[in-house]
């Protein structure tokens, strides 16, 4: 077993039963989205993090109090380590749990934020930074396609039905619910993203309340970007 260093983040490792020269571009794309990460979704510097390859039907996943990502992939398959990570690392940007109530928009956020990072980071890896690893600056396009694929697979739901609201508040990981309500999001995110900070205010928003109450709590709460989450609220206004 390989412990392998995050080259732009101490404390964040990967443990990996292949070598740094088989894991250094999958380490490359991980410590990137970090980056971008660090740039819209601030975490706490220098905060630990260890990262696994888990292939069980429990990963991807996130355990914030082992501060741990288990990734449900392989070394060679970068876009869906990316997907993965970027899905599990918002939920470990967000400080505090959320409740209940809106698990299902934590994990629908959580969805978004994957295909916002990996259209970042198809951008970043194109770039001269990256001019060391020509295989990476080369496959840079792949990231936002394999988004393009997922997204391309929603299936419309009806977010203004309130037996759907409860199916979301019973169920939080109703992936294809989940993935449509991401596709309606990321325009948002794309034209405001300092939404992203808003969503570490999510935590903040007790339950008891329906999703367009709730959201207009987490609107005070963050005091930030407020019309865009007015116009995320929106989406559900008629589910009242």
């Amino acid at each position: 077993m390989y412990l392998l260093k995050f080259p732009a983040h101490p404390g964040t490792y990967f443990y990996s039963d292949a070598d740094i020269h088989r894991a250094d571009n999958f380490i490359t794309v991980l410590d990137c989205l970090m980056t971008l990460f660090d740039r819209y979704v601030p975490g706490i510097p220098g905060q630990p993090l260890n990262i696994k390859i888990e292939r069980s039907a429990d990963s991807p996943a996130c355990f914030r109090n082992l501060k741990e990502i288990h990734l449900n992939t392989e070394l060679q398959y970068v876009s869906q380590a990316a997907y993965q990570f970027s899905h599990e690392l918002c939920h470990m940007r967000i400080p505090f749990f959320v409740g209940e109530d809106l698990r299902w928009f934590e994990e629908s956020v959580c969805e978004t934020a994957s295909h916002f990072f990996l259209r970042k980071l198809a951008n970043e890896l194109s770039g001269e930074k990256y001019a060391d690893h020509p295989a990476l600056m080369r496959y840079a396009p792949k990231f936002s396609e394999y988004s393009a694929r997922v997204l391309d697979g929603a299936k419309e739901v009806d977010l203004t039905s309130k037996l759907q609201m409860r199916r979301f508040t019973l169920n939080c990981y109703l992936r294809d619910e989940n993935l449509y309500v991401a596709k309606l999001l990321l325009p948002i995110f794309e034209k405001n993203p300092g939404l992203w900070e808003a969503v570490l205010y999510l935590g903040h928003v007790p339950s008891g309340f329906c999703v367009t109450d709730s959201l207009e709590i987490w609107k005070t709460t963050a005091r930030r970007e407020e019309s865009a989450i007015e116009e995320i609220r929106s989406l559900f206004l008629s589910s009242l």
